[in-house]
């Protein structure tokens, strides 16, 4: 089967230099690399435009063959779809009936397993794991070692799970690319 290419590849991205090689943040990579590869042409558009040598070659994801123009974004705007934050309480409100099937839910998870819990009322599900039990979280979007909901002061447009919640990341957590999830 033959693969789709797109005559032009428009993705967003925090930093470039001036060869154009590419710097991610946080869940922000998701499926960009992948969308630049699959173009004839690749547009960045970037925060910060650094010039050649700034960027450690251990830190670029998408190295600047792939990439043919850069464009530093003007008024560059990050918007959350959905700002979701800590109160501090622990305190979850929740419809009983979807609580229902939340904790049922959460019954099934054991002690180290890995959890892609998807979106919506599944994300809930580790508010109710039993004592004692430690899972660790992935998203879809390229982070494993998913936080709790951030208290608003540390909300970060650049670290949202599949459902676009703005979220933490826990000592330990690692991201990557929505193809590798």
């Amino acid at each position: 089967e033959e693969a789709i290419t797109g005559d032009f590849a428009l993705v967003k991205a925090w930093k470039a230099d001036e060869r154009g090689n590419l710097v991610w943040k946080g869940t922000a990579r998701n499926f960009n690399p992948d969308c630049a590869r699959a173009g004839k042409i690749c547009i960045a558009e970037v925060e910060e435009i650094v010039p050649v040598g700034e960027l450690s070659p251990e830190e670029i994801h998408l190295p600047g063959i792939y990439v043919q123009r850069v464009v530093k974004g003007n008024s560059y705007e990050k918007r959350i779809e959905k700002r979701t934050i800590s109160t501090g309480s622990g305190e979850i409100k929740v419809d009983p009936r979807r609580e229902l099937i939340i904790k049922r839910a959460a019954q099934e998870l054991t002690d180290g397993m890995y959890v892609n819990l998807g979106i919506g009322m599944p994300t809930l599900v580790s508010n109710y794991t039993k004592p004692g039990v430690r899972i660790e979280l992935q998203s879809e979007n390229g982070l494993l070692g998913i936080g709790p909901y951030p208290a608003e002061a540390d909300v970060d447009p650049d670290l949202i799970n599949a459902g676009k919640e703005t979220i933490t990341m826990i000592p330990g957590s690692s991201t990557f690319s929505s193809s590798d999830s």
